[in-house]
């Protein structure tokens, strides 16, 4: 089972369930437990190989999205929660959103943080080079590499530096497998979007996320579906919940307390 852990402060509070990203762990969500366990109950996760989950225990080389979303739920059946708000970020909304489709009973809504609903052409370039010279590049410096590309700006070097840190606890074969993942990911994530979403839908976005911030504003523009919205936050990056976690907090808040 995956590494988790609860903030189970309010008895009668309905749970918040955080999903963070590729390279990260549970920390990434530092700057929300305080604000978000006046309000709720809350289970952090630490993905596959990443944190403190064991990566012999939940790791194979069938993994999928699919298989990720079934460990997350995994653990919400193992501490008998019935429903929860889902909140994922960066390639953990990719997760989120994947757990939605496979059970909407179990959620009450969901919040894409830095969502990730398509890979850039540049983003593809990133990995294929990743990967043809993973066996040549350093390790430390891969993981650099990727973190300039996600986080380029330097006024946001505190969120690259977390990444870096959390990526310390990542296998070099686990994150290998992770990267693997890629060659579906588009695929994948556009069948995902392509679902009409059963359960409110909050996308937060910061304004400098150079990524992703395009195309999940055009998909929101062209959908028809009432449950889907926008938040775009101001002075911040792919990692706005770190960026600027004031606003972020105050609107994510916002639309989980009523949903």
């Amino acid at each position: 089972m995956l590494n988790y852990k609860t903030f189970n402060n309010i008895p009668d509070a309905k749970w918040v369930v955080m999903i963070h990203g590729a390279g990260g762990n549970m920390e990434v969500w530092y700057k929300q437990i305080s604000e978000y366990s006046r309000h709720f109950n809350l289970l952090l996760v630490d993905l596959a190989c990443h944190g403190d989950s064991n990566q012999q225990e939940v790791f194979s080389t069938s993994f999928d999205f699919d298989m990720a979303a079934r460990q997350v739920l995994e653990v919400v059946d193992h501490l008998g929660i019935e429903k929860a708000h889902f909140v994922g970020l960066s390639l953990g909304s990719i997760i989120a959103h994947a757990l939605v489709k496979m059970a909407p009973e179990r959620a009450y809504s969901m919040v894409l943080v830095g969502a990730v609903t398509c890979l850039s052409v540049m983003t593809r370039l990133l990995f294929e080079f990743v990967r043809v010279f993973r066996r040549v590049l350093p390790f430390a410096i891969v993981k650099r590499l990727l973190a300039d590309a996600i986080i380029p700006q330097q006024k946001y070097a505190a969120s690259k530096n977390l990444f870096l840190r959390c990526a310390q606890k990542v296998t070099y074969d686990g994150f290998m497998q992770w990267m693997g993942l890629v060659s579906i990911a588009d695929g994948y994530i556009k069948h995902l979007v392509r679902q009409e979403l059963l359960v409110p839908t909050l996308y937060i976005m910061g304004e400098d996320d150079r990524l992703f911030l395009s195309n999940v504003r055009s998909i929101v523009e062209n959908s028809n579906n009432e449950n889907v919205s926008l938040s775009i936050i101001h002075n911040a990056g792919h990692v706005c919940n770190v960026d600027n976690k004031d606003e972020f907090n105050r609107v994510s808040l916002s639309f989980l307390t009523q949903c």
